[in-house]
Formats: C-alpha cells, structure tokens, sequence
C-alpha cells in the first residue's frame, strides 16, 4: 500500500488494519479516541453479522466488507481493513474501490 495513493483519497482521515482483536494504524491521523481493542471487537463482530445476513439472503458470498456513517464520520470495512473519512468530503466509489484494490481483491 503506498502512502501516495492514500493521498489522493479526498477526505481520507485514516487507514487502520485489524489484526487478531486490535487495530494497528496503517496511515493518518491518531484520531480514534476508544479503546482499539473494544472498536476491534465491534468491527469483527458487525462483519460477522454482515456475512451471516448476506448468506440468508443469497446475496454475496463471501462478504468483502461494509461501510456506514456514525455523525460526519465515515467508516469502510474491507477483509482487514479499516478506512475512517469525513463522510461528506470522500467519493465513497473510490474509497470502497481503494479498500478492495487494497485487501488483495483488485
């Protein structure tokens, strides 16, 4: 992963990679103010969920990840990958691509 390319994502705050049950900061800001280990927690379990809801529904299988809004914050998921944006500043297409391209799956 190039740190120049991070550049070019507008609104990019920072790129976290989950490992086991904590987040390890890839790029950015220290901007998270929770303890890493409970947000860790979180994000694995809601992915969990994500791919158990996906396979009931018959729709991707497997599930590469997700994203949501908490406030102004963005967040995008992808394998173990953690990107946090300004949600109203980001082109989320190139965020989700980026994540993808990033995980091994471009």
């Amino acid at each position: 992963m190039s740190q120049v390319t991070f550049q070019k994502i507008p609104g990019l705050l920072a790129v976290y990679r989950l490992k086991d049950d904590h987040l390890e900061k890839v790029y950015g800001m220290d901007m998270i103010r929770v303890d890493l280990g409970k947000l860790a927690k979180i994000l694995v379990e809601n992915m969990e969920i994500g791919q158990q809801e996906a396979k009931k529904l018959k729709l991707l299988d497997p599930l590469l990840g997700y994203a949501m809004i908490i406030d102004d914050i963005g967040v995008v998921v992808v394998r173990d990958l953690v990107y946090f944006v300004r949600a109203r500043e980001t082109n989320w297409d190139y965020v989700i691509k980026h994540a993808i391209s990033s995980s091994g799956e471009g």
